[in-house]
């Protein structure tokens, strides 16, 4: 009995510690990271990871801790078929916690489950559900824990799956949020912010490629269609980008200009991916001016946009000087 209650005090001591080290952290990725770390540690377990998956979906393995010594698996263990879990949840849902404490056990009743462990140098392992209003989301595991500790690790998971639970839900809200910065709501392509971002790091790019459009007469159908009208002619030409270039490779850098910047990218390439951008602009019932050009080597990337954005006014005025003719 002493044995016992001393186990179960060490074991919620290495919870609570594990817990206290994550909460100081206000990023909750890095939180998380903490978090296994920390609980990996003191309980001298192998590996602790976390699977993210909802029910009849493959999971993925996300956040992974694993010992000196220990080989991760992290990136082995992307789009693992449900099926290889799919009795886990059965488990789950009927309010157990997976715990296995010989492997091999399983190998001829769940083969295809056996068939990921063993390969990971997995001997025992405590697999517990990570639950959202009722919905199993997930699971996270701990490979090779001590033999005489996991009963009681075990017993406390539910609490563990709770605050991993609330970690995933801020991370997922802080991906939202980042998302919505970075991303122009009606177009659907990134905004100037996330241009911006994405080339405050760049120091010396290569083959790259840049457009700067404008897209003409968006005041005109404002004034004498209405917004609606505008915002339709917005989303069409948009979607003339996105027809030909990456949609991660797309800004709308002001209410009626947008910016391709292709990194890596050769120049034939370019120039033909350029001309079926012009081909599509009638077609899509738009007109743009362009100014694009290409680069071997780019160290000054805004002066690189200045001089795109110099050659699409070039291409503008022109524009509307034929129209004076006629």
């Amino acid at each position: 009995m002493k044995k016992t209650i001393e186990l179960m005090v060490f074991t919620e001591k290495i919870i609570n510690d594990a817990l206290r080290v994550a909460l100081r952290e206000q990023n909750a990725t890095t939180a998380l990271d903490l978090f296994l770390a920390h609980l990996g540690r003191e309980s001298h377990s192998e590996r602790i990871y976390i699977f993210e998956g909802k029910r009849g979906c493959a999971v993925k393995n996300t956040f992974e801790w694993c010992a000196e010594g220990i080989t991760a698996e992290k990136d082995n263990l992307q789009d693992v078929p449900f099926e290889a879990v799919e009795w886990w949840y059965n488990a789950f849902q009927d309010g157990h916690c997976i715990v296995i404490k010989d492997v091999e056990l399983i190998k001829e009743v769940k083969p295809l489950t056996y068939e990921y462990l063993k390969p990971q140098n997995i001997h025992s392992l405590i697999a517990s559900p990570l639950i959202l209003k009722d919905e199993i989301i997930g699971f996270y595991g701990v490979d090779n824990p001590p033999q005489e500790i996991m009963d009681h690790i075990s017993d406390v998971a539910e609490i563990v799956g709770h605050f991993m639970v609330s970690l995933l839900e801020r991370r997922r809200l802080m991906e939202k949020l980042e998302k919505l910065s970075f991303e122009d709501s009606l177009s659907g392509v990134k905004n100037r912010h996330a241009l911006n971002h994405d080339i405050e790091s760049e120091d010396v790019l290569t083959n790259v490629g840049i457009i700067y459009g404008d897209v003409l007469g968006l005041k005109k159908v404002n004034d004498t269609m209405g917004h609606q009208a505008g915002d339709e002619l917005i989303v069409r030409a948009s979607g003339c980008f996105k027809s030909v270039f990456r949609k991660t490779d797309i800004y709308r850098v002001g209410g009626d200009e947008f910016l391709v910047l292709c990194k890596g990218v050769e120049e034939e390439a370019f120039n033909s991916r350029v001309s079926e951008l012009r081909r599509l602009f009638p077609e899509r019932d738009v007109a743009i001016s362009l100014g694009s050009l290409w680069r071997k080597e780019v160290t000054n990337i805004d002066a690189l946009i200045a001089e795109a954005d110099d050659l699409m006014y070039q291409e503008k005025r022109a524009y509307y000087a034929a129209k004076k003719k006629v």
